[in-house]
C-alpha cells in the first residue's frame, strides 16, 4: 500500500526543504502514518473518517500536485532523497521531544511549536508555521555535535548553564511542586525531595535567584520527552500509530531553567516489566552537558521509590 515510500528520485529540489509548507495530510501520507511526537498528524488532527471514505490516494494526488513543482516529490508523490532522509526518523520508535504538552481535549489550542524526533543517529524537527496558510515545516538536524545548537535555535532557548555541582533527586509526584515553585517555597521543595543540607542550600539559592530576577517564571521552558525506543508501532490499519507498549517506555514533562541549570520533572514509567506505569517527580541540578543531553536522557522508575510509596532519593556529583 505504501510502496511509493520506498521509491526515491534523485532530482535536486528547486525549493529549499526548509521553505516548503506541508499540510497534516501531506505529512501523514509521506510518513505512512502519525509522527512519533503526535504533533503534525495524530488521532486528534487527522480526519480518519475522510481517510476511510476517500483513501490515501486522494491525499497523495493532492500532495503531489502541489509539491511536485518544488522538486521534493515527483508527480506520483514519491519523495526525493533529501525529503526521504528528513522524514526517516519522524515515524520511528525513537525519542520525541516537544516544546510543550499535547492538548488533552479535542478542540483545545495546541501551544506546541516544535516537535523533534531523534532516532538511530538521525533527527528532524517539525515546526508549526504561522500565517494565513499555516502548515508545517521540516528542519533536518545536522551532525550530532550540532543538534543542541540547532534545536535551541528552533525553540528560542538559551544555552544551558552548568552548575558547579550536580544533583538528581527523585520523589513521589505532587501537585504542590508547581505551586511551591510559583510561591518560591524552597523549604517545602527541600523537604519533599528529602534534600541533604548542602543541596537544600542550593535549592534556597536557586529559588532566591529566580524570585529576584524572574518572579513571573517567564524564563522557564517546558519540554515533554517520550522515549519509544523499545516500542512497536501499530500497523494493523495500514498506517503507523505510536504505541506506549514497551516495558521500557518512559515519558516526562520537564520545566527547565536554562540560565540556572535546574530542571524539575514529572515523569511516568513502569517500575517493572509487568507493572502498571507510575508517576514520580525529579529535580536535577545540571553540572555538565547541554540541554539536549539532559532531554535525551530518560528517567527509569527509581529503584529507591519501589520499596516505599513515601520515599525520596538523591545522588550528587
Amino acid at each position: 500500500m505504501f510502496e511509493f515510500l520506498t521509491r526515491r528520485h534523485a532530482a535536486p529540489a528547486e525549493t529549499p526543504l526548509t521553505e516548503v509548507r506541508f499540510t497534516r495530510e501531506d505529512l501523514f501520507v509521506l510518513m505512512g502514518g502519525s509522527d512519533t511526537g503526535m504533533f503534525a498528524a495524530d488521532d486528534d488532527t487527522i480526519d480518519f473518517g475522510k481517510l476511510e471514505r476517500e483513501g490515501m490516494g486522494a491525499w497523495r494526488r493532492d500532495m503531489a500536485t502541489r509539491l511536485s513543482p518544488t522538486g521534493l516529490v515527483d508527480t506520483e508523490g514519491s519523495p526525493s532523497d533529501e525529503l526521504a532522509a528528513a522524514l526517516y526518523p519522524l515515524n520511528k520508535p525513537g525519542i520525541a521531544v516537544n516544546d510543550g504538552p499535547r492538548p488533552q481535549r479535542r478542540g483545545e489550542r495546541d501551544r506546541r511549536t516544535v516537535s523533534a524526533v531523534f532516532y538511530d543517529g538521525a533527527a528532524t524537527a517539525i515546526r508549526a508555521l504561522s500565517g494565513r496558510r499555516a502548515g508545517f515545516g521540516l528542519v533536518p538536524l545536522p551532525s550530532e555535535r550540532d543538534w543542541d545548537a540547532v534545536y535551541r535555535s528552533l525553540v528560542s532557548c538559551p544555552q544551558l548553564c552548568n552548575r558547579s555541582s550536580g544533583m538528581l533527586c527523585f520523589a513521589q509526584s505532587d501537585n504542590r511542586i508547581g505551586d511551591s515553585l510559583i510561591k518560591g517555597d524552597a523549604a517545602w521543595l527541600s523537604a519533599h525531595f528529602a534534600l541533604p543540607a548542602q543541596e537544600s542550600l542550593g535549592m534556597e539559592e536557586f529559588i532566591s535567584s529566580v524570585k529576584s530576577s524572574d518572579p513571573s517564571l517567564r524564563k522557564m521552558r517546558w519540554f515533554v520527552v517520550s522515549d519509544y525506543r523499545e516500542c512497536n508501532f501499530e500497523m494493523s490499519l495500514g498506517f503507523s500509530i505510536p504505541q506506549m507498549d514497551a516495558p521500557g517506555f518512559t515519558k516526562r514533562t520537564s520545566i527547565v531553567f536554562p540560565d540556572q541549570g535546574v530542571a524539575f520533572s514529572d515523569a511516568w514509567a513502569k517500575p517493572g516489566p509487568s507493572s502498571e506505569p507510575k508517576d514520580f517527580s525529579a529535580v536535577e541540578f545540571l553540572s555538565e552537558g547541554s540541554l539536549l543531553d539532559f532531554l535525551l536522557r530518560p528517567y527509569s522508575y527509581p529503584e529507591e521509590l519501589r520499596a516505599s510509596e513515601e520515599g525520596a532519593s538523591c545522588s550528587s556529583s
